[in-house]
C-alpha cells in the first residue's frame, strides 16, 4: 500500500542510521557522474555502505510510512504480554494487542509500522545471518520480514497468546528460508520457490523445463533442510525446539500437497499451518494493496474461538477466501 505522501526529501548519508528495516534501494549515475541513492524507508543499511558512501552529499528518501508513535505503542505492548503469568491476563493482552492492530489498519497505518515493531522486539536471529539474507537477495529478506510479523498477529488471533511461543513464531518464520542463503542462491531457486508456493509440486518441474542446473536444483531441493539444521544447531533461538520442525514442511499445505513430503490429509500441526499461512499471505502483497483484504479476512473469523474450530480449518477458509481475492483482482485488472 503506497503512502499518500510519496515524495523525494535529501538527507544526508551520514545521518541515516545503521539499521532500518527496508523495500527497496535503487542506485542511479548520471551521465555527469553524479551518484544518486533513492530509498524507501525500512532499508537495512548495514556499517559498511555508511562507511563507504558517508562522503556523498545527499540521498533522495521517500518520506517515512512508518508510524513511529504505533511502533512504540506495539513494542510496548508485547514487552508486557512477556511478563504476564495467568491464562486470564495473557488472554486480556493479546485481544488487546489484536484490538489495537486491526484499529490501525483502519487508520490507515502501514503494515511496515507493524513489521519493524515486531522485528526490534522479537528478533533473535544473529545479525550476521540477518545480514546474509538481506544481502543474498532483497525480495527473500523482506518477505521473511513480512511473513514473520503476519505468523506473530496470526498467531495471537489463534489463541497462541505465550509471549515465548509468538517470539518462536517470528524467528522460526524470519529464517525459514535461510537455508537458501549458504549458496548458489540465483533466479531460478527464487523463481521455483515462487512456484511451489503458488502450486504445490510445480517448483522442480518448472526448474527442469527451465534448463536450471543440479546445482541450483540441490540448492531447491535441500534448503528445508538446511533451514531446519540451522535451527537445531542455534537451540538459543527457540524456546520450543520441537517448533524447529515447522522448517521441513514450509512449502505444504493441508490438504496433503506440498513439496518435498506431501504430508497426509489432516496432519499438518497447528503451529504449521500458522506458520505457512503467514507464508502464503505474503504471496499477494506484491502490489502493496493487499493489507486491508487480509486483515478484514483475518478478523472475519473472530468467533472460531467460541466454535473451538481448529487453525487447520481456518487455514484453509482463509487461503480460499484469499482466492477469491486474487480471482476478483485478476477479473477486473486491479
Amino acid at each position: 500500500m503506497k503512502p499518500d505522501n510519496e515524495k523525494l526529501t535529501v538527507l544526508p548519508i551520514k545521518d541515516f542510521a545503521k539499521k532500518i528495516i527496508c523495500d527497496g534501494h535503487i542506485y542511479l549515475r548520471t551521465k555527469e557522474g553524479r551518484k544518486f541513492y533513492l530509498m524507501k524507508p525500512g532499508i537495512l543499511i548495514d556499517e559498511s555502505f555508511i562507511k563507504k558512501h558517508a562522503m556523498t552529499q545527499s540521498v533522495f528518501d521517500y518520506h517515512q510510512v512508518t508510524n513511529p508513535i504505533a511502533m512504540s505503542q506495539f513494542r510496548q505492548l508485547f514487552k508486557e504480554l512477556r511478563y504476564l503469568q495467568f491464562e486470564k491476563d495473557l488472554r486480556n493482552k493479546t485481544a488487546e494487542i489484536v484490538i489495537f492492530f486491526k484499529s490501525s489498519f483502519e487508520n490507515q497505518i502501514h503494515f511496515l509500522s507493524f513489521a519493524q515493531a515486531c522485528f526490534e522486539e522479537f528478533n533473535a536471529i544473529g545479525s550476521e545471518d540477518v545480514k546474509r539474507m538481506h544481502e543474498t537477495d532483497l525480495h527473500l529478506f523482506r518477505k521473511s520480514l513480512y511473513s514473520a510479523a503476519f505468523a506473530v498477529i496470526i498467531g495471537l488471533t489463534n489463541d497462541f497468546y505465550h509471549y515465548a511461543m509468538i517470539k518462536d513464531f517470528y524467528n522460526l518464520t524470519l529464517g525459514l528460508d535461510i537455508g537458501l542463503c549458504e549458496e548458489h542462491y540465483s533466479y531460478f531457486v527464487a523463481q521455483a520457490c515462487n512456484h511451489e508456493n503458488t502450486t504445490p509440486g510445480s517448483g522442480l518441474a518448472w526448474m527442469t523445463q527451465e534448463g536450471a542446473t543440479e546445482l541450483e536444483t540441490g540448492v531447491f531441493l535441500k534448503h528445508p533442510e538446511i533451514s531446519y539444521k540451522y535451527f537445531e544447531n542455534h537451540g538459543e533461538l527457540l524456546a520450543f525446539p520441537e517448533l524447529s520442525e515447522v522448517a521441513l514442511y514450509q512449502h505444504e499445505l493441508s490438504e496433503g500437497n506440498g513439496f518435498p513430503r506431501g504430508i497426509p490429509k489432516g496432519q499438518v500441526s497447528s503451529w504449521e499451518a500458522v506458520v505457512i499461512l503467514a507464508s502464503s499471505m505474503v504471496e499477494i502483497a506484491e502490489d502493496y494493496n493487499f493489507e486491508n483484504d487480509v486483515m478484514n479476512f483475518i478478523f472475519s473469523f473472530e468467533s472460531q474461538k467460541k466454535n473451538q474450530i481448529p487453525v487447520q480449518r481456518v487455514y484453509k477458509k482463509l487461503l480460499l477466501s484469499l482466492g477469491n481475492i486474487l480471482k476478483i483482482k485478476e477479473t477486473t485488472g486491479q
